[in-house]
């Protein structure tokens, strides 16, 4: 399993919605079983983004109280979580391809070592289960470098900012990320502005992993009607051979390879083949 973060030092980067893009673009593309994790409270984070209904169905016996995040702390008191158990708590989004585990109603404070022994305990166990664990370090209720710490894989989510980009080549990157393997994702990108993919790596001598997600009306509205999982699933299933290099929907399938590739996964997952 790896654990991966998507995080950003800057405010309006999209790091939660490129986080639940890169869900379900892994999730529809490859033969995996991810873990999307809301770290924050209950209804923020990427779940702001999904109808109610994809998080509580009024026929199922899922409700807030009985999963989620007080569900799995409740369990680790007890000795009990386990991978046996682990998935009853979460909501699946993609049937056996996507969970979610949703965030926390009891906001009773915690100490920095209890959340970080909860996390490391809920990391281990879906490490047994689960093929990937997607973190939205952004919006965590807890100082994030407790999320960082035991990431094997961060997604840094970047504007075109010049000046935001100077901070973070010449002084985040080096000095707070150095030991990390990192992928950057320029988010609502312009592919007309001066700073361009090619233009950044030749200005900050840049070789490492990076890609792009467009700036997308569709996608923000999707959003905005709390429908983004039928839009991703439109996208990420689209069979159009002559999909245009640098639309969503390339730059969707682009991310997933990408981050699969980076954190070591591609070769032992199978793509997925259309019609198999």
């Amino acid at each position: 399993m790896s654990i991966i973060s998507f995080w950003s030092p800057f405010a309006g980067t999209g790091t939660t919605s490129n986080a639940l893009i890169s869900a379900y673009a892994m999730a529809l593309h490859y033969r995996t079983r991810i873990l999307l994790v809301n770290t924050g409270a209950t209804g923020s984070s990427i779940e702001a983004a999904l109808p109610p209904t994809e998080i509580e169905d009024a026929d199922s016996l899922f409700r807030f109280e009985e999963g989620g995040w007080d569900a799995i702390e409740r369990l680790y008191i007890s000795g009990s979580l386990n991978k046996h158990n682990l998935c009853d708590y979460t909501k699946p989004l993609l049937k056996e391809r996507l969970d979610l585990l949703t965030g926390r109603i009891n906001q009773m404070e915690r100490s920095p070592k209890e959340y970080r022994e909860t996390l490391k305990t809920l990391l281990q166990v879906a490490n047994e289960y689960y093929d990937l664990v997607l973190m939205d370090a952004g919006s965590s209720a807890v100082n994030e470098s407790l999320l960082l710490e035991q990431t094997d894989y961060v997604v840094v989510n970047l504007s075109q900012n010049m000046r935001e980009l100077e901070v973070f080549f010449e002084h985040i990157l080096p000095n707070y990320l150095s030991g990390q393997k990192v992928h950057l994702v320029l988010n609502k990108y312009d592919p007309n502005a001066k700073a361009s993919i090619s233009n950044i790596r030749r200005r900050f001598r840049y070789k490492g992993s990076i890609s792009i997600l467009p700036y997308t009306t569709g996608f923000l509205d999707a959003v905005n009607r709390r429908d983004a999982a039928t839009y991703l699933l439109l996208e990420g299933l689209s069979d159009n051979k002559n999909v245009r290099k640098g639309s969503f929907t390339a730059s969707m399938a682009e991310l997933a390879r990408l981050i699969m590739d980076a954190a070591g996964m591609r070769t032992a997952l199978k793509r997925l083949e259309r019609g198999a």
